[in-house]
């Protein structure tokens, strides 16, 4: 184990440097995972997004409150007019007139503001939805980079076992104490080899450009901060999957937003329902004209004041079947919240259920993966030993090989699935927050 698992160290410096910039313009920018974090606060388009669409969604307020306020407006006019009489040929006209109005009754609009209200929570959350997300987007994206850069560290690190292999066999071959056969394998174990370094350096470009789409950090070749090599692996606290689904259904963002979502609904169905109640509206004015008509037309009075107050009721009867069928719609739109708001329970209970399973097989993994890695090595030192007693085949070796580089492989890929699994624990049961960025970032390597 012990000379392999040097090997593979020493290659992780060379090795991301060489693979990771290649492909990537401008100069390396090393980072931890905290500032990719503020990096991708800065840049993700999804996120502003999200918060321009919460800061619209609550003019919603001050628009439905201003349906129940008094409106005033002034008008007026002024006009020649030409027209053929006794005294005059042609005569001017001017006035204005200004209104109130005050509604006294609108079940429609009272309904209106509660809408706009629970509109208003449903911003806020899917605000805090959209934050959260980011938080694990960040993790998923850090995390699939450093993943593809371990893969490509071992890939590299097994091309140059494998090379080194195909020239002792090559070596015995010439010294007579190797067959052609031996060769071929080897040859065979290079070629395996040089396969997995080409996709793993694609892999690490993807995963890579992935996480500059989030960061906006195009001009940068990134050159992140690995995981130590021992974390802190904790079950999840506490250790009952029934309690982490108690807290997802009651907090869980996306939930809360399906909940919003029916309440809305249900108000929509009100709404619909009031367009049969009656309106009252009451109306106070003053108007003001002045003509300078002829006085067979006006009487002799070419100048009119006018005071006014009325109360307007307003009963509907008869629309042509209008209001029956919106009820009838907002309540087919209920039914789909409602049923939405079900599958969001069984979305949010079988995540929650999952992510701590993963964190369990996670943990248990990491235990495993150390102690198959051992074990690996110690075969593989006794393989080799045994092929230069003539009593294993270079085919055993590369096995052997072959064995503890996949055991590398799964340790690697063990650490980031506990690391994932928790945040998604987390985000599924509406925990998941900044600071447990910040809590990962100190697994670092700085």
């Amino acid at each position: 184990m012990s000379i392999l698992y040097r090997l593979v160290r020493n290659l992780v410096p060379a090795a991301a440097a060489v693979a990771c910039l290649s492909g990537m313009p401008g100069s390396a920018l090393a980072g931890d995972l905290w500032q990719t974090y503020q990096a991708a606060l800065d840049h993700d388009p999804g996120l502003k997004a999200a918060l321009h669409r919460k800061q619209g969604a609550m003019e919603a307020l001050p628009q439905s409150t201003a349906a129940l306020y008094p409106s005033a407006s002034v008008t007026t006019q002024h006009g020649l007019y030409k027209q053929s009489t006794l005294d005059k040929d042609s005569y001017d006209t001017s006035g204005f007139s200004l209104s109130i109005m005050v509604p006294l009754f609108h079940r429609d609009r009272l309904v209106g503001l509660d809408m706009a209200k629970t509109g208003m929570d449903m911003a806020e959350l899917g605000y805090l939805l959209e934050q959260q997300q980011q938080v694990l987007r960040v993790a998923e994206k850090y995390f699939n980079v450093l993943s593809a850069e371990e893969s490509l560290n071992v890939a590299l690190a097994e091309e140059t076992a494998m090379k080194r292999q195909l020239d002792l066999a090559k070596e015995g071959l010439s010294a007579g104490t190797a067959i052609i056969t031996e060769v071929q394998e080897a040859q065979s174990g290079v070629d395996f080899a040089k396969a997995q370094v080409v996709a793993s350096r694609n892999a690490v470009l993807q995963r890579q450009r992935e996480l500059t789409e989030l960061t906006g950090l195009r001009d940068k070749a990134l050159h992140l901060l690995p995981l130590k090599q021992d974390i802190p692996l904790k079950e999840p606290d506490p250790a009952l999957p029934d309690r982490w689904v108690e807290d997802g259904l009651e907090n869980n963002a996306n939930l809360k937003i399906m909940r919003a979502k029916q309440m809305q609904a249900t108000q929509g169905v009100e709404k619909a329902r009031a367009e049969h109640f009656p309106t009252v509206d009451a109306t106070t004015g003053y108007s003001y004209s002045d003509s300078g008509g002829s006085n067979f037309w006006t009487g002799g009075v070419p100048t009119s004041k006018t005071n006014y107050v009325t109360v307007q009721l307003n009963v509907p009867l008869y629309a042509g079947g209008a209001t029956v069928s919106k009820v009838r719609q907002a309540e087919q739109a209920l039914q789909e919240a409602q049923y939405e708001l079900e599958r969001s329970r069984q979305e949010v209970e079988t995540g929650i259920r999952n992510a701590y399973l993963d964190v369990q097989t996670a943990i248990a993994q990491v235990t495993a993966f150390k102690q198959a890695l051992t074990s690996s090595s110690s075969v593989l030192q006794t393989t080799r030993e045994s092929h230069v007693a003539g009593l294993r085949t270079m085919l055993d070796v590369l096995n052997a090989e072959r064995d503890v580089f996949r055991a590398m492989r799964n340790l690697a890929d063990s650490r980031y699935r506990y690391i994932l699994g928790a945040l998604r624990l987390k985000f599924n049961a509406g925990q998941l927050v900044s600071q447990d960025l910040s809590n990962i970032n100190e697994w670092l390597k700085k």
